[in-house]
């Protein structure tokens, strides 16, 4: 049918955080896939949302702060799981990815970036205003590193701004507005605001029919979205570039869900919702995701 395209989860790389952080009750550290989607659009063919932590984010966390931030989450990622590799099983090149679509700048999601020299990119205005107008400890409480971001990159990158934004309809509607990314319906732009400056998600609908939104670091596991309650003060300050803006956007996501009773509400990092993709869709994950972790 028109307008419906392959989607397929992976994770390149991985975290853990206490459960704490999230306001869960203590337990086991939990663990979070640096995940990303490939979707293979009848047409424009490979189109990557995000791409995971990769070899420039592998060496950049070997010194000075990233090395900090590598010990301060047990960040891993092994050359055998970045995106490029995933792809070559998959009988897709490097170069066959033309647009890579960035939910936003922080490392686990554009640590990978690199590996794909012919694709233009994409993202969000303010989201790009933030990287390319911030000092440096502005870009270091934004958890950007710019030097993962390919020579080229200004050159090959599209913006999404107020001037395309319109409102969603049918059952995007609860959504609010978005972009029409391909002119065709296939792909939809979706801001989610909070976590980070100008973050989008994607809302596609599959080849076999099931209607998904890629939801980037809107939450980080699946239960919150039945946890209508603020962070834990510490995150909100570590982890949140608008607290206010990232409970409102949880609970359009939210309302989303309870009223799309089969859809997809699919967050980079949630390792039960990755699990049960892989479950459903078992030839549509490109690597063995980590196993879930108890949220206690």
């Amino acid at each position: 049918m028109s307008g419906e395209v392959a989607l397929t989860l992976a994770a390149s790389g991985h975290s853990c955080a206490d459960p704490r952080h999230l306001g869960f009750a203590a337990g086991p550290p939990m663990h979070f896939p640096a995940g990303w989607a490939l979707i293979e659009h009848p047409v424009q063919g490979a189109i990557l949302f995000d791409c995971g932590y990769g070899p420039d984010a592998r060496a950049a966390m070997r010194r000075g702060v990233r090395w900090i931030y590598r010990r301060a989450i047990h960040a891993c990622s092994a050359p055998h799981t970045d995106a490029a590799q995933l792809l070559h099983r998959r009988g897709l090149s490097r170069d066959d990815v033309r647009l890579l679509v960035i939910s936003h700048f922080h490392p686990d999601h554009i640590g990978g970036l690199g590996q794909f020299p012919r694709a233009r990119f994409l993202a969000h205005a303010q989201a790009w205003r933030q990287v390319a107008e911030s000092n440096w400890f502005g870009l270091l409480h934004a958890q950007i590193w710019k030097e993962l971001l390919p020579a080229d990159f200004a050159e090959r990158l599209q913006l999404l701004d107020d001037d395309g934004r319109r409102v969603l309809d049918g059952d995007l509607a609860t959504l609010g507005e978005g972009w029409d990314l391909l002119g065709d319906g296939s792909l939809h732009a979706v801001a989610l605001p909070g976590h980070a400056r100008g973050q989008i998600g994607l809302a596609l609908r599959t080849r076999t029919g099931e209607r998904v939104v890629l939801a980037a670091d809107a939450f980080w596991r699946r239960e919150q979205l039945d946890r209508d309650q603020p962070l834990p003060w510490l995150t909100q300050r570590v982890a949140m570039d608008d607290a206010a803006a990232y409970r409102e956007t949880l609970r359009r996501l939210t309302r989303f869900r309870d009223t799309h009773p089969g859809a997809w509400v699919i967050p980079s990092h949630c390792a039960d919702t990755l699990a049960a993709w892989r479950d459903r869709h078992p030839q549509s994950v490109l690597d063995e995701l980590p196993q879930a972790a108890s949220a206690g």
